[in-house]
């Protein structure tokens, strides 16, 4: 049975048994397979070699330029040769660890998704209670998975595995996304989280005592993370900004300007967020969310939940320091740091929408 999927592997100084991988998958039904040498050692070029014999396209990278470069230009003959004829393309590690029999469920699900107006990206989904995970693996995959779900409102079961189905008539969408190395296929998945994911679960299996690693867990960690965490980064720079400001003004409120008035804090933390907030507004709308929603709209609902967020900061400090004491200044860092993420997520999700 002849598959409808199409096969890419980016290989960098693939194992020996790598021609025996993909002899596995074409007695699958697996006849179409691109092949990109990203850079890899004179010696292994008979690998590539044997690979073309054996009818995969083969495309080769003078240096070594990670990853995500590897998959763009799969992906860019992928569109150039197959788009609109196949049901879409199959990310596969060379290291031969994918399970043939998983890549079949992914191909199924793929022709599934070709059939419906809006296709989801299909994704291989690991146990993370698997042997043949690494503690660290296991660790870093739990923290992406519980961040990504806070941070994009979208549920993915597993951020990090790289087995997945991209429809046809989305690839040329995954092609948009800048990143060169492993980070591009987080970058890809979080842009195409409204398009929705299918999920399917395979197996881990012992890793090959004879690949190669490549992939650095300290730097392709940080990588990974920071484009997960880049828009709240962003979000976090603003609010910083717009926090210092507001520190700030509520210091000389306080200090001087309404220190004999009744109710100091509350009073000079209203005044101190309403200029704040004000450039709190502007940055997150043009830096932080770029959101096209109406602005006389989505000020109004910036602006109260400013004054809710405002509500809460001004009197869970003044009743704290009543309690325990400690400063104020110190005490509304401390909650507003609360907020901040509370804030986040309710912006994204109902103030600065993108239609």
């Amino acid at each position: 049975m002849e598959r409808r999927s199409v096969i890419l592997i980016p290989a960098y100084d693939p194992p020996k048994n790598f021609c025996s991988y993909i002899q596995e998958l074409m007695d699958e039904g697996f006849r179409d397979i691109i092949i990109v040498d990203d850079g890899s050692r004179q010696e292994k070029s008979d690998l590539f070699s044997k690979a073309g014999e054996m009818g995969c396209t083969v495309f080769h990278h003078q240096s070594n330029r990670g990853k995500g470069m590897a998959l763009k230009t799969g992906m860019r003959e992928y569109l150039e040769t197959y788009s609109g004829k196949r049901d879409g393309l199959i990310t596969v590690n060379s290291d031969g660890c994918d399970r043939v029999s998983d890549i079949i469920k992914i191909s199924e699900e793929l022709e599934k998704q070709n059939d419906r107006l809006k296709p989801k990206l299909v994704l291989g989904t690991r146990s993370f209670d698997s042997p043949y995970m690494s503690n660290a693996t296991r660790k870093g995959s739990r923290i992406a998975v519980l961040w990504f779900h806070y941070l994009f409102n979208a549920r993915c079961s597993d951020v990090l595995c790289t087995l997945r189905g991209i429809p046809d008539r989305q690839v040329k969408v995954c092609m948009k996304f800048p990143e060169r190395s492993y980070a591009y296929e987080t970058s890809y998945l979080i842009g195409m989280k409204d398009f929705g994911y299918s999920e399917i679960p395979i197996e881990l299996t012992e890793p090959n005592p004879d690949a190669e690693t490549h992939f650095n867990l300290v730097w392709n960690t940080i990588l990974i993370f920071v484009v997960i965490f880049r828009k709240l980064m962003v979000f976090g720079a603003t609010s910083i900004f717009a926090a210092c400001i507001d520190i700030f003004l509520f210091w000389i409120f306080t200090a001087f300007l309404f220190k004999n008035v009744p109710y100091p804090i509350i009073v000079s933390t209203f005044l101190a967020r309403s200029v704040s907030a004000t450039f709190n507004y502007f940055l997150s709308r043009a830096l932080v969310f770029k959101s096209n929603e109406s602005r006389r709209k989505s000020l109004r609902q910036f602006m109260a939940l400013t004054a809710v967020q405002c509500s809460i900061s001004a009197f869970t400090v003044h009743f704290l320091e009543m309690i325990i004491g400690g400063g104020a200044v110190r005490l509304k860092v401390v909650v507003d740091l609360a907020l901040f993420f509370a804030a986040y997520k309710i912006q994204d999700k109902f103030i600065f929408k993108t239609k």
